[in-house]
């Protein structure tokens, strides 16, 4: 029987055509699954090469007997809103703890506690009953700021993993008095727990869909390479399609893939009334100050309560959703730039979006307590459920990839059009030579078109007052002024000659993505990237903290001043980059497809291709940029279009790499390699 079986195999591999003959084989070694098409969208190999480097560090650094966690107002967690902060630094192999904070009121005995969530049905990331606490101490008041200095026995955290760091009122009850909440980032509590010999959460396994993927024997492996697969697997199942028993919507609902993970009047226009986007048009208990429905559908901007749920109807801002593509490039916070630390990481619009330490982990707690919520109540429990502490692992897991990992050389990018070039040399050009050159000065604040500054050693992602809320006529503005209150960016309390609620700053995003992602600034004020590239030519911007400094540095004493042609380049630069990127994008989904095995996985990865390609049309369209260019990537989505309908792999795949080839030229066309 098995020499007849492998006389069928010879024979039918001798009758495969040559162009099939790659995949016949590849089939017959391929294991016989494939990963869920969204998850496809992260990568558990670049977070893998980013543990490492951390996790190398970490040791140099002490490893477990030297971490710090920040400490903050959560928004879903705290029981009551506070601008004090601090941290707490932990010995988790000796037992040491010490945490300062500053801002607490004086007539409260603060107590300190650390928190080991019990995994389980209907359990959450918050301080609940049952689960393991220990307390370290009461805080000393010691001048303005409070202080503990703590022994515990280190007996007791060895089989304690430190889920968070609580300050609270006193008693005994932590969840009900819990007012500063810190948590250790994904790559810390990984390390921990592996050190520990913690296995997976046995509801994390039951629900994870790798469980689904490879069975469960793959749950034995304690790797870390196991681990981190499933985390962003897990990670990308939560973010599309969980929808914590709130309001229906899901991280998906805002950040949706098919639109480059942010949301536009355009896209928004394509949803049906029933979309949980819009469900303040549908809920009566969500009808008032949820969300401003108009300034949605026409503007793309959502109602954020970033400084408390106090006051509904007075202290809210209006902002629009910021992709979360190439997050892993703009989280590293400053030092120098007006802002403090906590938060951690920078998220958001301003940089302060993630609530506790300020990290992406903790951004999901504030997503669903903001965003999910069935009532203005917003009561855990009742209105949505808090995420796990598995859950915020995973997602974090899953979006810390999306996208590009770094930023492009532009010092080594050779581009062929004449206009883009110019436009490079704009953006680099950092002084206007007493007046004599053009100087974009874009590369200062945007280091190789990223989210980080040139300005300080270490390219931290920095906060900048530019003036874009001095902007007059917005579009918010003209349709609805008394829904766009003043947003004050970074920070909670109210800064003379700030309006609003902050210091004024708001977070520097990456420009590589900027052509597709528009609308443009946190208030979605210009549609077009040559807008947004001209605004920099604005009086609004001159004027502002950035303008002034920009124009102290310059040996002629000037801020930003381009002719309308140079805006132009600038923008045709920023334009071509986009279309290099999409093409990456596109050519690394298609040649995860080519080792894909399920039809529905291959058909819906290649929708994201295509969504990709057309973008790249789009983009060099829009503004008459390389017509070759567009003219292969046109060809290119026929063929992946006839791909993705080719149910046959070795059929499909001979299409894709057609298309390859077709990209390769469309980037042949851009730039020299």
């Amino acid at each position: 029987m098995k020499r007849t079986l492998l006389s069928l195999t010879v024979t039918c591999l001798i009758t495969v055509p040559a162009w099939l003959l790659p995949d016949a084989l590849s089939t017959l070694s391929a294991p016989a699954y494939d990963k869920p098409a969204d998850a496809y969208l992260g990568s558990a190999r670049k977070l893998r090469a980013a543990y490492s480097e951390w996790k190398a560090a970490h040791e140099a650094n002490g490893g477990d007997r030297h971490v710090v966690v920040a400490l903050r107002w959560s928004k879903g967690l705290s029981t009551e809103f506070t601008r004090a902060a601090g941290e707490a630094r932990l010995d988790l192999i000796r037992g040491s703890v010490s945490v300062e904070v500053q801002g607490l009121d004086t007539q409260t005995g603060w107590q300190v506690w650390l928190v080991d969530n019990v995994p389980g049905p209907a359990r959450s990331v918050a301080p609940e009953p049952g689960d393991k606490t220990l307390y370290v101490g009461a805080l000393h008041r010691d001048g303005g700021v409070a202080r503990l200095q703590a022994q515990l026995d280190a007996r007791a955290l060895a089989d304690f993993e430190v889920d968070l760091v609580v300050v609270a009122r006193p008693g005994d009850d932590v969840g009900r008095r819990a007012v500063l909440f810190g948590a250790p980032p994904l790559f810390q509590r990984f390390y921990t727990r592996t050190r520990m010999g913690r296995p997976a959460a046995p509801d994390e396994e039951e629900r994870s869909p790798l469980a689904r993927w490879v069975g469960r024997r793959a749950f034995a492996s304690s790797t870390e390479v196991a681990s981190l697969d499933r985390l962003v697997i897990r990670g990308a199942d939560l973010f599309f399609r969980e929808t914590f028993n709130g309001n229906g919507r899901t991280c998906g609902t805002c950040h949706p893939a098919e639109n480059n993970f942010t949301i536009d009047p355009k896209f928004i226009a394509t949803l049906p009334p029933n979309d949980p986007l819009f469900v303040a048009e549908f809920t009566p208990a969500l009808a008032q100050h949820f969300e401003k429905p108009e300034l949605m559908r026409k503007v793309g901007l959502i109602l954020e309560n970033l400084d408390g749920f106090d006051d509904l109807p007075n202290k809210f801002v209006m902002r629009g959703v910021p992709h979360i593509l190439a997050l892993n490039t703009s989280l590293k916070p400053a030092t120098n730039d007006g802002t403090t630390i906590p938060p951690n990481e920078r998220t958001g619009w301003s940089g302060d979006g993630a609530p506790g330490s300020g990290t992406l982990r903790e951004f999901a707690i504030g997503a669903v307590t903001q965003h999910f919520t069935r009532t203005l109540n917003r009561t855990p429990g009742v209105d949505f459920r808090l995420p796990t502490d598995e859950e915020l692992d995973a997602l974090e897991a899953f979006q810390r990839f999306v996208g590009r990992d770094r930023d492009p050389d532009l010092a080594t990018l050779r581009l062929k059009g004449a206009e883009a070039r110019r436009g490079k040399e704009i953006f680099l050009t950092s002084d206007t030579q007493r007046g004599t050159v053009a100087a974009g000065k874009c590369n200062i604040c945007h280091a190789n078109a990223g989210a980080t500054t040139s300005l300080t050693p270490g390219g931290p992602n920095s906060n900048f007052a530019t003036g874009i809320e001095q902007l007059v006529d917005t579009p918010a503005d003209l349709i609805d002024a008394a829904s766009n209150p003043p947003d004050g960016g970074f920070g909670t309390t109210q800064v003379p000659g700030v309006p609003g609620f902050g210091n004024g700053t708001f977070n520097t995003p990456p420009l590589v993505e900027a052509a597709d992602t528009g609308p443009f600034f946190h208030n979605n004020a210009l549609a077009r990237i040559e807008e947004a590239v001209g605004f920099f030519n604005s009086t609004a911007f001159a004027n502002s903290p950035s303008g002034t400094f920009l124009a102290s540095i310059d040996s002629g004493g000037i801020g930003i001043r381009l002719e309308a042609t140079q805006v132009q380049a600038v923008a045709a630069f920023l334009r071509v980059l986009n279309a290099l990127e999409n093409i990456r994008a596109t050519t690394e989904i298609q040649n995860f497809v080519l080792d894909v095995r399920r039809h529905e996985v291959a058909e819906s990865l290649l929708n994201l291709a295509l969504k990709d390609q057309h973008d790249v049309v789009d983009v060099l369209d829009g503004a008459g940029l390389h017509p070759d260019a567009a003219r292969h990537m046109r060809k290119a989505i026929d063929l992946t279009r006839l791909a993705k309908n080719t149910p046959g792999r070795g059929a499909r795949n001979a299409l894709i790499r057609q298309a390859l080839a077709e990209q390769r030229a469309a980037r042949g066309d851009l730039v020299q390699d």
